[in-house]
């Protein structure tokens, strides 16, 4: 966690300032007094019904935005005002049962895929309803890796979900078989389709939120260190792929650095060549 110094620096120095850049920069930087920043001025930038905008003078909010800045303020353990959150979570919870319409940055059939990243923001604060299941055609093996993490999230949270383990163990499954670890890297064999840039969605994003799943879950103990070697390796230069990537790579590290780095390395190494000896 200690290692990722070229990503704060390539977020210090981030020259835009949409919502979703402010916020992803100030969870990248762990920064509290960046993010009592947002949390201050975060109602200006609900609409009418109370879905985020990019800027305070758009005027129409999106669920995507809204969904991403309740999901990494939750990940990153950090709080929005309890009224501007509330609207937030009523817009999102209303967005999926289809009584708030919003119409897609593209021309294009995700709103499955909006549905399910809605859900799982609204299951990180206790609010997703089981009904909201039947709002969606559960079909995992036709969504993208970003839906299957999702749906993987909302299972793990939602336990009163019908045939549940069922579910959860076809989600892995499917992960598992997309998910390919070859030699330092991770990848996907979806990685070309599931770059979904109007979503904020990236392979890169993906990978970080699938080390965040498993560590938060404690699942495949034994796959953790080459995920995680492989999510560092998707970087280039130093950082990952879009902000969203380095906010979400920065958390999934600090997850994993908490959970298996809490001990200190301790112990003594000896090298000897023919006569000299040296101890550390």
């Amino acid at each position: 966690f200690e290692g990722l110094q070229n990503v704060r620096d390539y977020m210090q120095k981030y020259p835009y300032s949409c919502l979703e850049q402010e916020v992803s920069k100030s969870i990248s930087l762990r920064d509290p007094k960046g993010w009592s920043n947002i949390s201050g001025k975060i109602s200006a930038y609900l609409d009418s019904d109370g879905l985020a905008k990019y800027f305070p003078s758009s005027y129409w909010g999106s669920e995507v935005l809204t969904s991403y800045v309740l999901t990494i303020a939750h990940d990153a353990g950090w709080e929005l005002p309890e009224s501007s959150r509330n609207r937030m979570l009523g817009a999102l919870a209303r967005f999926v049962e289809g009584t708030l319409y919003r119409r897609g940055e593209l021309p294009t059939a995700d709103l499955v895929i909006r549905k399910l990243g809605a859900i799982e923001a609204l299951s990180r604060y206790g609010k997703a309803k089981t009904e909201y299941i039947s709002t969606i055609p559960i079909e995992p093996n036709l969504w993208p890796v970003s839906a299957l993490i999702d749906w993987w999230n909302i299972l793990y949270r939602m336990k009163n979900i019908q045939e549940r383990d069922v579910r959860l163990k076809e989600v892995e499954d499917i992960i598992r078989s997309r998910m390919n670890l070859q030699g330092t890297v991770i990848s996907f064999s979806s990685d070309k389709s599931d770059y979904l840039w109007w979503l904020m969605v990236s392979p890169d994003v993906n990978s970080a939120r699938l080390l965040s799943t498993i560590v938060e879950q404690k699942k495949w103990n034994e796959d953790i260190p080459r995920i995680v070697q492989g999510v560092l390796s998707r970087q280039k230069k130093g950082i990952w792929d879009t902000t969203t990537a380095n906010a979400f790579g920065i958390l999934s590290m600090e997850k994993f650095s908490k959970e298996f780095e809490r001990i200190s390395v301790s112990g003594k190494t000896t090298v000897a060549v023919e006569e000299i000896q040296k101890t550390v």
